[in-house]
Formats: C-alpha cells, structure tokens, sequence
C-alpha cells in the first residue's frame, strides 16, 4: 500500500544522516528479494546509495539451499548471512562493519600555523589526534580524520597513509 511504503520512504530518510547502512533482510521471508530491491529503490531516490551498505541476511539458519547468498552477492557488494539466534556470521559482519568505518578514515601528518587555530579545533573535534607537537609557530598534528575532511587539511599535509 502507498501509506505503508510513505512510512518506510519517510524512516529512510534518516539514512543520509549515517555513516554506513545495515540492510538487514528476512532471508526466510518468501519476498525477501522483491522488499531489498524496494530498499534499494528508496535508497537510491534519497541519494543514499552511494554510502557504503552492507546487506546482512538474517535467519540463514533457516535457509535450505544457501545458493541464496550467491544470488544476492551477485547483486550487492557487501553481503553477510548470519543468524540473530544461532550467532553465525556475527564475526564477519563485525568484520564488514570495521572495514566499512575505517575506510572513511585517513591518518594524516600536518603543520598547521597557530594562526589557523579554527582548522585545528576542528580537527580536534572531528578527527582523533594521534600526536601533537609544537615547532615555532606552527602546530605538528597527526590525526585520523573522517575522509570528508581530506580537502580542508590539503594544504597543511606533511604526508598521508591509509588507515589500515
């Protein structure tokens, strides 16, 4: 009904406010496939498809022919089975989950003049400082910092390696 799938599109829109999705599916459910397809429909109108989603396929436990996570691995780009009641699969999504989040972090080395004090509380803010450091009138930090943030610390880069 178009009441029902306004009440799903409108709880939704809360995941453009997120780092990483969970789409958590019903795999026993026999239109399990046809309702992720819709959730990807409504992600994809409210431009949050390009936020990396893991697909987590509840109740394999309960799935006969687990030739059902290879059709859906074929479709998406992060699946895990897993069972709320058993615990199966809870360590590779735990797994997904960390890769996922630290994949929109960067650790970098900057020299930041004093004088920029605001890019510097706003990375204290946002990021996690590693070191800090001072020489002369500049600010040495080495901080991991949301990817996002990458532009506003280009200038200030002594060097920058993956967070890994």
């Amino acid at each position: 009904p178009h009441t029902l799938v306004a009440a799903f599109k409108r709880t939704l829109e809360e995941a453009v406010f997120t780092d990483i999705l969970l789409h958590l599916i019903d795999v026993n459910h026999p239109l399990a496939e046809e309702h992720a397809e819709s959730t990807y429909e409504v992600l994809r109108e409210l431009s949050a498809k390009d936020k990396p989603i893991i697909t987590v396929l509840n109740k394999i436990d309960l799935v006969e022919k687990r030739g059902i996570l290879g059709r859906y691995k074929l479709k998406y780009p992060r699946v895990v089975g897993i069972s709320a009641l058993t615990g199966e699969g809870f360590h590779e999504l735990m797994q997904m989950m960390m890769d996922a989040l630290k994949a929109l972090r960067k650790i970098v080395r900057l020299c930041i003049p004093q004088k920029d004090y605001a890019i510097i509380s706003e990375l204290m803010k946002e990021g996690r400082v590693i070191s800090q450091d001072y020489e002369e009138n500049d600010v040495l930090l080495e901080v991991e910092i949301p990817t996002a943030l990458e532009h506003k610390v280009k200038g200030y880069l002594i060097d920058a390696t993956e967070n890994s």
